[in-house]
């Protein structure tokens, strides 16, 4: 199995896991949620980390207009769960844009970089 396989492996199971404790026991999954967004800084530290290690297999073993068509498809596929929550969403991103986006500057960097790589890559 190479380092692509045991990703979908790992996200497979914990869709799986998420998914079944959503539906018989949406309060023990969303206190655990809680207890892991007590602490945003350590959250976004291991984001940061995974999303570093992920990325880096994805984008050593993939082309660009292949990681960029499956990020669309998940955008697609999380714009199509949160549609139902607009108003909510709608409310944070007030909240957001009134306090300023400075806390975003890396995600907004690395977005950024992956559509001009990808722009370059199709043009």
């Amino acid at each position: 199995m190479d380092a692509l396989e045991v990703m979908a492996l790992i996200f497979a199971v914990i869709v799986l896991v998420k998914l079944a404790a959503l539906l018989f026991s949406p309060a023990w999954w969303m206190d655990t949620a809680g207890a892991m967004l007590d602490y945003p800084r350590a959250c976004t530290w291991v984001y940061a980390v995974l999303a570093a290690v992920v990325g880096y297999f994805v984008f050593t073993r993939m082309e660009i207009v292949e990681v960029v068509s499956v990020m669309l498809l998940t955008s697609l596929l999380a714009g199509l769960g949160l549609a139902p929550y607009s108003r909510t969403i709608l409310k944070l991103g007030k909240e957001m844009a009134g306090e300023g986006f400075g806390r975003l500057w890396p995600v907004m960097v690395i977005w950024t970089v992956i559509a001009v790589w990808a722009l370059y890559a199709v043009l």
